[in-house]
């Protein structure tokens, strides 16, 4: 008796073995992440400060991660289109978004959002600061903001000033120089991108823009265009004889803090050991010299490496500031 139940015993046994769920046997290990391409969207156009800094991000999750990492540029609306997209990926790690003050301003712009952008999303980090620079046209001569708000006094159904897009931060610092100047019937001429908004500048379409310096300031250099203010907490090196708008008087622009700036954003609900890892990653990226670098050279600001829950607090600070902003220039939603 005590045979045949030994020979049933050891068949069992082999029958578990062969299936792979015998007794200390460990079930098949979760994929390590990544272990296949990882797309990060742009939702800009090419060409301006979002895109600049997605592909930064991607070349480095590209050596750290050793996967190839796509740049995917999906415009629209300003950047609702691509924020949707990633909102409503799967939430695994490997669609990302390069997001940023229009991410936190969207909700308070449009009515119906095909997404939520504080519960969708899940911040990585914060990745830079961006001073923006009013600009305008070099051969229009103006040498100062003062000068062109007389011009537009005396010709007023002629201004005009373009941006990256309807709703686009870009757009927002027209608005509020545009109520702060009292210029009510400067026109805003909406772009898909700051690529096309400042070539508008510089061809004479539109009176001038505001733009991130790191999209914008080689137009300056290259004798382009005309810097007439920053809008930065301080002077930027690379043009100390330009003002702030706050020293001329604008003190509008100093209820943000920052104005503008780009961070790394996941669909709601990705993993937490996923997301560990990118935040991990990203803080090497931001503590790189070479990166730091790179983005002082365009005027900008490395933001130090933060935990999610800082980045997390910096958003719950933008809202408010770009709620009480949009609600204050007047602009409708859409």
């Amino acid at each position: 008796m005590k045979k045949r139940y030994d020979a049933a015993l050891q068949r069992a046994a082999s029958c578990l073995l062969a299936s792979g769920l015998a007794i200390g046997v460990a079930a098949p290990a979760a994929a390590a992440y990544p272990e296949k391409p990882i797309v990060v969207v742009v939702p800009f156009a090419p060409g301006g400060s979002t895109d600049q800094i997605g592909r930064l991000v991607a070349e480095h999750f590209h050596k750290d991660f050793g996967v190839p990492v796509i740049v995917e540029n999906r415009p629209g609306a300003a950047g609702t289109v691509g924020s949707a997209h990633v909102a409503r990926s799967a939430p695994d790690g490997y669609t990302l978004l390069i997001g940023g003050s229009d991410t936190v301003a969207s909700q308070f712009l449009y009515e119906n959002l095909p997404y939520d952008p504080e519960r969708d999303l899940t911040p990585i980090g914060i990745v830079s600061e961006f001073p923006f620079l009013m600009l305008v046209d070099k051969r229009r001569k103006l040498g100062s903001v003062k000068e062109y708000v007389d011009y537009a006094r005396q010709n007023p159904q002629k201004v005009s000033f373009s941006s990256a897009g309807m709703g686009n931060s870009t757009h927002l610092a027209g608005e509020v120089f545009k109520k702060a100047a009292g210029l009510d019937s400067m026109v805003h001429v909406p772009y898909n991108g700051s690529a096309l908004a400042l070539t508008a500048v510089v061809s004479g379409q539109v009176d001038f823009a505001f733009d991130p310096a790191m999209s914008s300031i080689q137009l300056v250099h290259g004798g382009k265009a005309d810097a007439l203010a920053v809008v930065a907490g301080q002077r930027l090196p690379a043009l100390p004889d330009v003002p702030l708008m706050s020293e001329l008087g604008y003190t509008e622009f100093d209820q943000l803090s920052p104005w503008s700036w780009k961070g790394l954003f996941a669909p709601a609900g990705t993993p937490e050991e996923t997301l560990e890892k990118l935040t991990t990653s990203l803080a090497a990226l931001l503590s790189d010299q070479g990166f730091q670098k790179r983005i002082e050279d365009t005027a900008s600001l490395v933001v130090p490496p933060q935990s999610r829950t800082q980045a997390q607090e910096f958003l719950t600070r933008q809202r408010a500031g770009w709620g009480d902003l949009i609600r204050a220039t007047g602009v409708e939603p859409q």
